[in-house]
């Protein structure tokens, strides 16, 4: 086993076992520790600290020698777990989606697990400006002396850790906001039912920054094409650009290409 480079590996790697135990438990409801043991091939001992962190958030229940999913409607890890989860293709993608944010742009940069990683590659840019609802985004771009940033005031939504509902779209209308660009992410995107997203309070912010930004760029790995969730944020013709991976259904996007959006995989 490679030797850790420092806490944040460690960290990362905890995350990733404790997203394959909630799947495990996903399935069945139950499972004993020698069972979460012999399936991740790591020892019991850190299957029982890990139920232990596990049942601390709420998320299962120990019984004995094993836990209980405590959620029965359990459809999406934490977001500390999401963030993990595709970390590469998200990097990939938020990497060609920042290729497209131009010297002197106005952007409205979605909450979200995959948005966050664009901050990283503006970092050579000039003369930016950047309107966030999401709070992981807010605190990556605190650091970057060359970005304006703005972060919208209302509801802190603590599943996504992003702002949502009526003042933060009072805020962009006060001001009358305007964007070149809007970056929005969400949890489905298909050629028939357009953009989708589970939460149906993140969804009204979505549609304001559609709204007002002269383009909309969606971000979603492959594993979101060619499905959908609960609430439409908007029709697919609303994307001028999808930005994804190369698991993407190409079926999926040859249709969402027939719909006018231009498709970039990353």
């Amino acid at each position: 086993m490679r030797k850790l480079k420092n806490s944040d590996d460690g960290q990362q790697i905890e995350r990733v076992r404790h997203l394959n135990i909630m799947n495990i438990l996903k399935e069945s409801s139950t499972a004993s520790i020698k069972e979460l043991a012999e399936r991740l091939e790591i020892s019991q001992s850190t299957i029982r600290r890990d139920l232990d962190e596990l049942e601390t958030q709420g998320l299962l229940r120990r019984i004995f020698g094993g836990a209980i999913l405590e959620k029965q409607n359990w459809n999406e890890p934490p977001f500390e777990l999401r963030e993990t989860l595709h970390a590469q293709e998200k990097d990939h993608i938020a990497r060609a989606a920042a290729e497209l944010i131009l010297d002197g742009d106005i952007v409205f940069i979605d909450g979200g697990t995959t948005t966050q990683f664009i901050v990283p590659y503006l970092e050579s840019k000039k003369n930016v400006t950047v309107i966030t609802c999401g709070l992981n985004v807010a605190y990556k771009l605190n650091h970057m002396d060359n970005i304006t940033s703005y972060i919208v005031g209302g509801e802190i939504h603590h599943d996504s850790h992003s702002i949502s509902g009526t003042l933060a779209i009072a805020m962009l209308d006060l001001y009358n906001m305007r964007c070149n660009k809007a970056f929005i992410a969400a949890s489905a995107i298909s050629a028939e039912n357009g953009i989708t997203n589970r939460i149906l309070e993140r969804i009204p912010l979505k549609r304001k920054a559609i709204e007002i930004s002269q383009q909309t760029i969606g971000l979603v790995d492959g594993s979101k094409v060619g499905t959908v969730a609960l609430g439409q944020i908007a029709p697919i013709t609303s994307l001028q650009t999808l930005v994804t991976d190369s698991s993407a259904p190409e079926e999926e996007l040859t249709k969402i290409r027939a719909a006018g959006v231009n498709v970039r995989i990353a």
